[in-house]
């Protein structure tokens, strides 16, 4: 049991537009918080759950609009991408398996 920060985890994607902070790894999954501004495109291949804004996600070449409470499951070994096409930001939490 612990309680974690959304904003004080370890900073392990930094890139103009897009910022991902570690918040934890618990039974063999890592959880991510990426942070998205307005007009970026990022692939990355795991799964997510918004938690603020929208975008639009591609999975397999495959658009989908996605909004603040929803997630979204993607199979492996898939090409993924998001889109903050709006004006806001846009947070969402990676979830992705970190052992075999």
């Amino acid at each position: 049991m612990g309680v974690f920060s959304m904003k004080s985890g370890e900073v392990v994607l930094d890139q103009k537009g897009c910022r991902g902070i570690r918040l934890f790894e618990h039974a063999g999954n890592e959880y991510v918080l990426l942070e998205i501004e307005p007009g970026h495109v990022l692939p990355i291949p795991v799964d997510f759950c918004v938690l603020k804004g929208a975008g639009t996600v591609t999975v397999s070449g495959e658009e989908f609009q996605v909004l603040k409470g929803q997630m979204v499951s993607c199979p492996p070994d898939v090409s993924r991408g998001w889109k903050n096409e709006t004006s806001e930001m846009l947070e969402v939490l990676v979830i992705k398996s970190v052992g075999d």
